[in-house]
């Protein structure tokens, strides 16, 4: 029998991942739901947003009712992050295997309640780190388990978004939780099995500080309990008809690999400026979304069907909030911020 599925929150990210498993031939959407209601999103210069009607489901303006009428046997949640813990914890106690966008949680409070709750009532976890299903950062996962780099020493990651994102979160959270944490969770991943002994951070403020009170854009370092250090260089700052600049460097004691998606392999310009559309995370072939956010989507399907466990659960997602965590308070207090 194919997993249905429901979807709680329906804005930018509910609306790509319902359409994904309304798309997936063993998937069945169930139905979706958010207070506001359906409010089309065009994120990258093409309509990616599909209406309930289109999708041929039930809008319902309060996720219990979707939970009790269309009793879906999982539910993706795509809520603002302050509004994570009820939804999921409603959905397993109806029996509802839990798929999450990221961060978890705004805290690692939050986040153990998700995980506490999830683990009691038997119901799957899985948080949505969409670069784990990247090809490109794949290959340097594969090159680190595999040895060929030695021992590793030293992480750089860069990932600056332009104005857009900050604009449509206006002050909700700010950059190092919301897109920090993908770097984050990479570095970790690489580094598998790897403790964290202390974390320092610094925030540049500009523009978007002056707009939503909010750093413009973040560096963190963070060590490991063997020595090896990583670097994540966060931002949302630059101007909006900007390109996304993405990099992760690793230098091990025997080789070293390097990630360059600077600008997102295609740019155009045209007598409206430049664009710079996105072919990799998520892009359109023949009327279906593909690529590593459909990939993420199918994982979680496939843990559904094969009653496997997600390859990114709740707890290696508390690890990268509970270095977002520190990082926030290294800024606050400035000062290096040491974990237990």
């Amino acid at each position: 029998m194919k997993p249905r599925i429901g979807v709680i929150g329906y804005g930018l990210m509910g609306q790509l991942l319902a359409r994904i498993v309304a798309e997936h031939p063993e998937a069945q959407l169930a139905g979706v739901a958010d207070p506001v209601g359906y409010r089309e999103t065009c994120p990258i210069g093409q309509r990616v947003s599909r209406s309930p009607e289109e999708l041929d489901v039930r809008l319902y303006g309060d996720y219990a009712d979707l939970l009790q009428q269309e009793e879906p046997t999982a539910v993706v949640v795509a809520t603002p992050e302050d509004v994570h813990v009820e939804p999921i914890l409603r959905a397993v106690e109806a029996g509802c295997d839990v798929f999450v966008e990221k961060p978890i949680a705004r805290n690692l409070k939050e986040a153990d309640c998700i995980i506490d709750g999830c683990r009691e009532a038997g119901r799957k976890l899985m948080v949505g780190y969409t670069l784990r299903f990247e090809p490109a950062y794949i290959a340097l996962k594969d090159a680190c388990a595999a040895g060929k780099l030695g021992v590793l020493r030293s992480i750089y990651g860069r990932r600056n978004v332009n104005r857009v994102e900050a604009n449509r979160l206006a002050g909700r959270t700010n950059v190092t939780n919301y897109i920090a944490v993908h770097d984050i969770d990479q570095m970790l991943w690489y580094h598998e099995g790897v403790a964290v002994k202390s974390v320092y951070a610094k925030a540049i403020r500009g523009r978007v500080d002056e707009l939503y009170g909010t750093w413009d854009s973040s560096w963190i370092l963070f060590e490991f309990v063997d020595g090896a250090v990583g670097i994540v260089e966060t931002g949302w700052g630059v101007p909006e008809n900007a390109w996304v600049d993405c990099k992760m460097n690793i230098i091990g004691t025997d080789g070293a690999i390097a990630l360059d998606l600077v600008p997102m392999n295609v740019m155009s310009v045209d007598n409206d400026g430049w664009h710079f559309p996105l072919t990799r995370v998520r892009t359109e072939v023949n009327g279906k979304i593909v690529g590593a956010l459909q990939y993420e989507v199918s994982h979680f399907i496939d843990c559904l069907i094969e009653d496997k466990d997600p390859s990114i659960d709740g707890n290696e997602a508390r690890r990268s909030l509970e270095i977002a965590e520190a990082a926030e308070l290294s800024i606050a207090e400035e000062r290096q911020v040491s974990l237990g």
